[in-house]
């Protein structure tokens, strides 16, 4: 490993677990300590509604450890913020090891190889730390969802996974001595994509790389099919009115394969949708990937597909072949991200 990545000694981290809540619920068995709330709870339970919370949030805290909220545990302290459309935003505050705990096994099964558990828990603790660097003026930092990464709090912690955390603790991966982007997803079909081709992100480390996921991976074929009625009722919510289908192809594809965009026909006239506009109309788990080929069944649209996921960076069920044949997790991590090194981060 090279030279070691500075942060601050005790480097914590700022979740939001749950958004435009009319009402939110916290208790402690070993009592609470709430601050910026009439009265300053100190119960082992408080209820709070909109108009409790004012311009500075409310905080809790417990020497117990552990914080419910709205009846799912979560380590470290909980603030309650108020939005502009009077609803609630809950924020999970905890130093950043811990978090991962709740994150790793939400990711990925904790029955997988250790060594792929390992390669999850540092792309998952670099990921976090590069959103908390670029996070701005925002009142956190990270979502606890998949449009960052899943964490599920205390419920989703796992021996094996809290395994894989403490014995990567604190190692990072950078490139040019800079914490980097750590993208992952599922399964990549086969090849993961170039970040260029997708979202515009020109990195040498986020290049397209082979793998072997497709040996293993539950999601490696897939077929999706559509009545065409319900196709076009889907895009017309995303701005696309169609009169009809008559015909579907694929437009312009990524170097690795992943469909751009896909030309639907019909009476001469012909609509380019992109393929990522049509995954978010027939809904992501119903389109796994653009990683696909359309096709028109008499009056079904049909996608036969291979991965599951946006394909840029690590690759989940790759990471867990290689493990599967023996790579450890600083191979893994060296072949998804390309050029990069991983290092300790180091007290200021």
């Amino acid at each position: 490993m090279s030279a070691a990545v500075p942060c601050p000694a005790s480097e914590t981290i700022r979740v939001a677990i749950a958004e435009n809540q009319r009402s939110v619920t916290v208790a402690a068995p070993a009592g609470l300590r709430t601050t910026g709330a009439p009265g300053n709870h100190s119960g082992r339970s408080a209820a709070f509604r909109a108009e409790d919370v004012g311009k500075t949030p409310v905080r809790v805290s417990s020497p117990g450890g552990f914080i419910n909220v709205n009846g799912k545990a979560y380590r470290g302290a909980i603030e309650i913020w108020k939005k502009g459309n009077g609803r609630l935003l809950v924020i999970n505050e905890l130093d950043l090891e811990a978090y991962l705990l709740g994150v790793v096994a939400a990711e990925v099964p904790s029955d997988w190889e250790m060594e792929a558990l390992k390669a999850q828990a540092v792309a998952s603790r670099t990921y976090a730390l590069y959103q908390k660097r670029n996070a701005g003026r925002r009142s956190y930092h990270i979502l606890a969802t998949v449009d960052s990464q899943m964490y599920l709090g205390k419920r989703g912690e796992r021996t094996r996974a809290t395994e894989a955390v403490e014995e990567t603790q604190g190692l990072v991966i950078t490139y040019q001595g800079e914490v980097i982007p750590a993208f992952y997803h599922s399964s990549c079909g086969g090849h993961t994509e170039n970040a260029l081709e997708l979202w515009g992100i020109d990195e040498p480390f986020l290049k397209g790389v082979d793998c072997d996921c497709q040996i293993i991976s539950k999601y490696g074929i897939w077929e999706k099919r559509f009545t065409t009625a319900g196709v076009i009722r889907a895009l017309r919510r995303q701005g696309f009115r169609l009169a009809g289908i008559g015909s579907v192809e694929m437009g312009d594809l990524t170097p690795a394969g992943r469909v751009k965009n896909v030309i639907f026909r019909n009476s001469g006239r012909a609509t380019s949708v992109p393929a990522e506009t049509i995954r978010a109309a027939l809904g992501y788990s119903n389109i796994p990937s653009i990683f696909f080929e359309p096709e028109l069944l008499d009056q079904e649209v049909v996608f036969s597909g291979r991965g599951l996921g946006h394909g840029i960076g690590l690759c989940q069920w790759g990471a867990k072949e290689m493990a599967r044949n023996g790579a450890e997790y600083e191979a893994i991590l060296s072949h998804y991200y390309p050029g990069t090194t991983v290092v300790r981060r180091q007290d200021r």
